[in-house]
């Protein structure tokens, strides 16, 4: 896989395109008044299940083994989101400012400064689209399913910030 990926999110689209130059090599889809998350990135296809109601948790699905739940997102308000995999590891996502500009996924815990960065995210703002990198600054081997879990996270906070402000 690539060290540098793009991400483009069209003005009122539910799905996200993910590319390695100019090949398209994965994507993210909601359908309308849903919450669940398709996504796909390098031949790894997985589902965000949200379940609940005014606290929401979220299992990883692995589409390509039968739906198997290989990991769960749990929230911490609106600061950032801990992935915990079913094989125990443990990854922080967290936002490096408040408008979401740049996020990352650190390996371990953020907060005490024993976890590393392993990827990077920016963002940039263009007239109603939203695109920007995705920079893999650690190989791994589960990096595809980590990456469209750091971009889903970001989402689902944004969508819960234009809930609250409506």
């Amino acid at each position: 896989m690539e060290k540098q990926l793009h991400w483009v999110k069209e003005a009122f689209s539910r799905s996200i395109v993910i590319m390695d130059g100019e090949k398209v090599v994965g994507g993210m889809h909601r359908d309308l008044l849903v919450r669940d998350v398709d996504a796909h990135l390098n031949g790894v296809h997985i589902f965000f299940d949200v379940a609940g109601f005014l606290v929401h948790s979220v299992n990883i699905h692995d589409k390509d083994a039968g739906d198997k739940i290989i990991g769960r997102i749990e929230f911490e308000g609106f600061n950032g989101a801990v992935v915990r995999l079913e094989t125990g590891e443990k990854y922080t996502w967290q936002r490096e400012n408040f408008m979401m500009h740049e996020w990352s996924i650190v390996a371990g815990n953020a907060e005490s400064k024993t976890g590393h960065e392993i990827i990077h995210y920016d963002r940039t703002r263009l007239f109603l689209a939203d695109e920007g990198t995705i920079e893999l600054v650690s190989a791994l081997p589960n990096a595809e399913m980590l990456i469209l879990t750091g971009l889903f996270v970001r989402n689902y906070f944004l969508r819960r910030r234009k809930i609250a402000a409506t």
